[in-house]
């Protein structure tokens, strides 16, 4: 039986169609998350106007993006070999809040901060990654440090229930890719000439799966 040889896809594209698909999800699951957040500020003890001023005045939409983006990108560096894989981390900064239609890097820096928590807590079994994503956001949003919300944030059914959300909307794509999908980075070709200009040919490197 022969086997199929996959497909050859550049960093830059792959990146793309990783972030298109996080903005569906985010399309889908965001609206559930968001009501589910707003029942339980309505039974905490927070003021009328302070609720407002929370849920209007803090980008609460481009936190759930950029945590659900930070989970899934934080598998990368375990899937695929270092090159490659800094090369991909870096097109997703690039790519991450234009997509999110900031002009600012709010969402590449949470992205990049979810990351650095989920690796950090990757060996111990008691803390799941999407519980550090809704406890990131809930520190964003103040919650963890208000009065009136603070041992809201402690109590396991907000927890749970704002988390569940997270937790379903990007398992395993990049798993899932790398099983159809080989990577590839565009690399400059040796030359011989120190002094050329640099619309040298270019070659591709393939990544190599670990």
């Amino acid at each position: 039986m022969s086997i199929s040889a996959k497909h050859t896809v550049a960093t830059k594209e792959a990146a793309k169609r990783f972030l298109y698909d996080v903005v569906e999800v985010v399309e889908k699951n965001y609206p559930v998350w968001e009501n589910r957040l707003a029942s339980f500020l309505e039974d905490s003890p927070l003021e009328f106007e302070e609720k407002r001023r929370l849920l209007e005045t803090h980008p609460v939409r481009h936190y759930f993006y950029a945590v659900i983006v930070g989970m899934e990108a934080s598998k990368i560096r375990s899937l695929y070999q270092a090159d490659i894989a800094e090369d991909l981390l870096a097109d997703i900064n690039e790519l991450v809040d234009q997509l999110a239609g900031r002009s600012d890097q709010l969402v590449s820096d949470l992205v990049f901060d979810v990351m650095r928590r989920v690796r950090v807590v990757e060996a111990d079994d008691t803390k799941k990654e999407h519980d550090v994503a809704m406890k990131r956001i809930s520190e964003l949003l103040q919650l963890t440090t208000m009065e009136a919300t603070k041992d809201l944030t402690k109590d396991v059914v907000f927890r749970q229930e704002m988390a569940q959300p997270i937790a379903a909307s990007m398992r395993h794509w990049w798993n899932a890719f790398k099983s159809s999908r080989q990577l590839a980075q565009t690399i400059p070709a040796p030359t011989s000439n120190p002094a050329e200009s640099g619309d040298t040919a270019h070659t591709v490197k393939i990544a190599t799966v670990h």
